[in-house]
């Protein structure tokens, strides 16, 4: 027995004496394991079958793989004879004992190619394989059509240019391949990749991916303080309690500031004064207790050079992960490859404009999920609209803050742009010039170390809104005397 592990089978020699035919021994082998129901363990599904070997087998080690297809070529039994060319009827005689075929393909009558040949093709691999074991080498003879000196049937195994033919239309219509990728990849940004970053701008809002979120760490700092605080190694700062003197002499500021965010009115709240006023100190002791607060940094987002570098840092001040900003230079590239081949703009390279808009987006996404995480459905107010729910519960909405907002503005307005575009349709949906844009649950009061705020874009903001001017003493002295608010307009 002559094992053939990569075709899943056997060879099989024996011999038979006086009063027996090689049919007979086929025929009792084959009712042998049919009986037995012997199934190979790598197929046991499927039973084993036993064919007569015809022809002269080639035993072979050769990197060659099994396939439904078969390619038979007809060769003459000596070297310049004429071999006939067999016709799909004696073909089909010949192997269907073995197998199932699917069909038969023969070569043009007026082909020139040399030796003759024909496609045959098998239901299953397993009755190709049988096939070809049992059937290479066979002569066939005169009286079976072939020929006066016979016909040599030399087979292998021949793969279907399936991929080969997909590839070959796939680039021959760029038109309509081209866009359609970019369509797949766009959904598949959109189903995967979305959910995943309005997670993460969640995470960052809430900061549960933080340490100092983790209430054991907070317990072990609290506990640590105090312990060194009541052993000495620990004095309180006198600077301290001046900051509590001024925070207290601003309480008025501070008051009024979380008045304004309890608001129901959609607005925002600007605080500006110039360097060293302390806006950024008052705005964190009015939000001190307020939980859920995102600060966006216009600085690092303003001095970021070239457009992956900005993407980068707006992602990173929202949170905004994964972000493939590399990927928009490329995709410039090939945008731009394949517009020159094709003639149409593929889109797969998006602006600076468009990334930082998806930004915004999912940001509004994020903070409108938070707002939204404490209703039940049980709720006496459950039959109200998110936005009618979240307009009688101010304390819900989660704060922005945007600080350092028309740093570098003279350098280009596009940031700024979009934050006022956002602002704008998500924080400020239902004033009056404002239509046809979508809601949002969030107040937002940019910080500006400018004396003066204007806005870099014509995209309508509310009249009046609420300002806030610290005086530039600021937080430096306790002695120094509060400023004066007035929620004026401008």
């Amino acid at each position: 027995m002559l094992p053939r592990i990569k075709e899943g089978g056997a060879y099989i020699k024996f011999t038979y004496g006086p009063g027996l035919s090689p049919g007979s021994v086929h025929e009792a082998v084959s009712q042998y394991v049919k009986e037995k129901n012997v199934r190979p363990w790598f197929a046991p599904l499927t039973g084993v079958r036993a064919g007569l070997v015809m022809g002269k087998p080639w035993v072979e080690d050769l990197y060659r793989l099994p396939s439904r297809r078969l390619k038979v070529e007809f060769l003459p039994t000596d070297p310049g004879g004429v071999a006939a060319d067999l016709s799909q009827e004696e073909l089909y005689a010949f192997f269907r004992p073995y197998g199932k075929l699917t069909d038969i393909t023969t070569m043009p009558s007026d082909s020139k190619a040399v030796p003759r040949y024909a496609y045959l093709d098998f239901s299953k691999v397993s009755k190709a394989v049988m096939g070809k074991n049992c059937m290479h080498g066979y002569v066939v003879s005169e009286a079976q059509g072939g020929g006066k000196l016979g016909t040599v049937l030399r087979i292998g195994y021949e793969r279907k240019a399936r991929f080969k033919f997909i590839w070959e239309w796939l680039s021959g219509h760029p038109r309509i391949v081209i866009p359609v990728l970019a369509a797949i990849i766009a959904t598949v940004t959109v189903t995967v990749f979305d959910p995943i970053r309005t997670l993460f701008i969640k995470a960052h809002v809430t900061r549960t991916l933080h340490l100092d979120s983790n209430r054991f760490y907070r317990w072990f700092k609290r506990k640590t303080e105090d312990l060194l605080t009541r052993s000495g190694l620990r004095s309180t700062d006198d600077d301290e309690a001046g900051m509590q003197a001024i925070w207290e002499d601003r309480r008025g500021d501070i008051d009024q500031i979380k008045t304004w965010l309890m608001e129901t009115a959609d607005t925002f709240i600007v605080v500006q004064g110039p360097r060293g006023a302390g806006k950024k100190e008052l705005v964190e002791q009015a939000l001190k207790n307020r939980k859920h607060r995102l600060v966006i940094d216009c600085k690092p987002i303003q001095e970021a050079h070239g457009d992956a570098k900005t993407i980068s840092a707006a992602a990173v001040e929202v949170g905004y992960r994964p972000i493939f900003s590399w990927m928009n230079s490329i995709s410039g590239m090939v945008d731009l490859a394949a517009q020159g081949a094709t003639g149409i703009k593929t889109g797969f390279s998006e602006t600076l404009d468009n990334q930082l808009a998806k930004i915004w987006a999912n940001t509004s996404t994020a903070l409108k999920q938070i707002a939204l995480e404490g209703r039940k459905k049980d709720d006496k107010d459950a039959s109200l609209s998110d936005d009618e729910y979240l307009e009688a519960h101010p304390e819900r909405r989660p704060v922005v803050i945007i600080d350092n907002f028309l740093h570098k503005s003279n350098e280009g307005g596009i940031v700024y742009d979009k934050i006022s575009a956002w602002c704008a349709k998500d924080v400020l949906p239902h004033h009056k010039n404002n239509t046809d844009i979508s809601t949002g649950p969030l107040h937002s009061p940019p910080q500006t170390s400018h004396t003066s705020y204007s806005s870099p874009t014509t995209y309508p903001s509310p009249n009046p809104f609420p300002k806030l001017s610290p005086t530039a003493s600021s937080a430096k002295s306790p002695s120094q005397t509060a400023p004066k608010t007035s929620p004026s307009a401008t």
